[in-house]
């Protein structure tokens, strides 16, 4: 007898919003189903357009995609066009309290990427603005996806199968229901209250602001750096200025952050030197959004799965490659395995917690960073070891590309914590400590 969870020629598929998990998962489902020999019919509910700017068309992201991240795309055949990267980043330049050293790409490649998730701050001024969360959604059209931007506002089961509501009108009796709603608490409802056990993931809020300046100013006082900044401010965990076309967008990690978080950290005197001086800048958008930091309990039964930051998403960094990943793994496991409970449970929930694993030592990482940002000789010692790494030729700089690949979200968390935890290491900065102290503040 054949299992009523294998998706068979003419199965439709519904995808609750299109942002990258969203359109990642499209792509790959679509792709997979000629590969396996399926016509499937996938059909994309986003009501938001990308293209508009502002609040309208805005995912409320930083924008930063990671090397690996781009490079794993041009493999998959997906290359981002110029006219979405707002700017190729070769350097971090970090500043604490105590001096600030400059990190570059260990690969001396501009692979990091600066895009725009919607179609730019409101009113913004430039020419290079498209958006790179409409690139990937009209992608997805291109595979063959329909988009409606149709706001579901229920879910409901009959005859064992999904039934999507809008406007109290039934539009939609798909095989599959895939969620890629983000971390809004009234999208998460729609889940929440199918009644399978799903529980929107724990979030905390960050604080995001568009900066407007020259392009000129921008290219000479910032390059092709992000600028990020480990100060001891009890609610910031760390912040980072992100150069684009016409804009810097500032984005702030933490706890409780608010308004007065974004005044007070514009006012901090590290910030301020930072800054080109007499500046006059003019606040585009500014948000408050909320971010992952535990995953969704429950993240699947028979015909539903929930993926990208409604699931499991990276820790702090890397958003939109974990949107990669599990918008991959969601669509092998419905087109190549099936779409009940079991299927996911055997396919798909070992790659979902894979990530809850790695973001376990994400934890333990950024812990020691809140260490060392709250002690001078710490901090102080930290830089040396930097500074020294960066003037050696052919010295390995096991600091900076940990810090690197830390704070891009270049690699597994896991990974840099176990190249962390060594011995040479940690007496090299232990030896530094004494003679930073001695310095005077850079």
């Amino acid at each position: 007898m054949a299992d009523p969870y294998v998706l068979e020629d003419g199965a439709r598929i519904a995808v609750i919003g299109g942002g990258p998990s969203g359109s990642f998962f499209s792509i790959f489902a679509l792709r997979m189903a000629k590969m396996a020999g399926k016509r499937i019919s996938l059909t994309i509910y986003e009501p938001k357009d990308f293209t508009k700017d502002g609040p309208a068309g805005c995912n409320r992201c930083g924008g930063i995609i990671s090397e690996l991240l781009v490079q794993t795309l041009a493999v998959e055949g997906i290359t981002l066009p110029e006219s979405v990267v707002q700017r190729g980043i070769d350097s971090y330049n970090l500043h604490t309290d105590h001096g600030s050293v400059f990190i570059p790409t260990p690969a001396h490649e501009k692979t990091i990427a600066t895009v725009y998730r919607g179609g730019g701050p409101k009113g913004g001024t430039g020419i290079k603005k498209e958006s790179f969360d409409n690139f990937l959604l009209s992608l997805a059209v291109s595979e063959g996806a329909e988009h409606k931007q149709v706001k579901i506002e229920r879910i409901e089961y009959k005859n064992q199968r999904p039934v999507l509501y809008s406007e109290e009108r039934m539009i939609d009796e798909p095989d599959l229901v895939a969620g890629a709603i983000g971390v809004k608490s009234r999208t998460s409802r729609l889940f929440e209250d199918m009644g399978f056990g799903y529980k929107a993931p724990e979030t905390i809020t960050a604080a995001i602001m568009e900066i407007e300046l020259e392009s000129k100013t921008i290219a000479e006082h910032f390059g092709n750096a992000v600028h990020l900044f480990l100060l001891p401010m009890r609610e910031v965990k760390f912040a980072a200025m992100i150069p684009k076309g016409t804009y810097v967008t500032l984005c702030m990690l933490g706890e409780n952050l608010d308004q007065n978080s974004l005044n007070a950290f514009i006012a901090h005197n590290v910030v301020q030197k930072v800054l080109p001086e007499s500046l006059h800048y003019t606040p585009g958008c500014r948000c408050l959004p909320k971010m992952n930091v535990k995953a969704a309990e429950v993240p699947f039964t028979d015909r539903a799965v929930l993926f990208g930051d409604a699931g499991s998403s990276r820790l702090f960094k890397d958003g939109i490659g974990a949107a990669y990943i599990m918008g991959k793994a969601a669509a092998k496991t419905a087109l190549f395995y099936g779409v009940s409970r079991e299927h996911f449970r055997k396919d798909y929930y070992p790659v979902y917690r894979s990530l809850i694993i790695d973001n376990w030592f994400g934890k333990v990482l950024f812990k020691t960073t809140d260490v060392f940002k709250q002690h001078k000789a710490l901090t102080k010692g930290m830089l040396a070891v930097i500074q020294q790494e960066q003037q050696e030729p052919g010295n390995p700089g096991r600091l900076s590309s940990i810090l690197w690949d830390m704070f891009t979200g270049n690699e597994r968390y896991k990974n840099i914590f176990l190249r962390a935890v060594n011995v040479p290491l940690f007496a090299h900065l232990v030896k530094h400590i004494p003679g930073a102290l001695l310095r005077r503040d850079a």
